[in-house]
């Protein structure tokens, strides 16, 4: 019978006994503590959304004024008061109005549809044939737009 035995050599070579020395964790300590510092930075340009939300409130005011035209066109009666539009069209009244920092569309004094959002001021004007709508938003930003009902001109002038 034949009987190895197993020797374990150990050579200079392989063996590392020096560790991890204390200058090598405090320059390891100093590039995170680096790289650490510059999160509270980042996370304030990656979730900040101002910019974003002010050019969607530009693209809200335009569908808004674009469904206020439509409904104006097709209206028979128009009150205006300083914040509040009150068409008549098939029978129905339909409101605009500030509610909040938003304005709302309501039929016959029910419902409550949101058609714009983050408004700070809020005015109509009547003018010749229609109506001046003026809004300010919680960005500083100022929209106007004139709005005119076709029935008033068709109206005056005949068919």
């Amino acid at each position: 019978m034949k009987i190895f035995s197993e020797k374990h050599i150990k050579s200079v070579r392989f063996s590392n006994n020096s560790g991890f020395t204390m200058l090598e964790m405090l320059y390891a300590f100093s590039i995170f503590l680096l790289i650490v510092s510059f999160l509270p930075l980042s996370f304030k340009y990656l979730f900040q959304n101002d910019q974003f939300d002010a050019r969607t409130q530009i693209m809200e005011w335009h569908v808004f004024v674009n469904q206020l035209k439509k409904e104006m066109r097709g209206s028979e009666v128009m009150d205006v008061s300083n914040e509040r539009i009150a068409l008549r069209r098939n029978g129905q009244v339909i409101l605009y109005e500030r509610y909040g920092t938003n304005i709302r569309r309501r039929v016959d004094f029910k419902g409550h549809e949101i058609v714009l959002q983050q408004v700070g001021s809020l005015q109509f004007f009547r003018i010749k044939n229609g109506v001046k709508l003026t809004v300010k938003d919680l960005f500083n930003q100022s929209h106007a737009s004139s709005l005119y009902s076709y029935i008033e001109l068709e109206e005056e002038y005949g068919p």
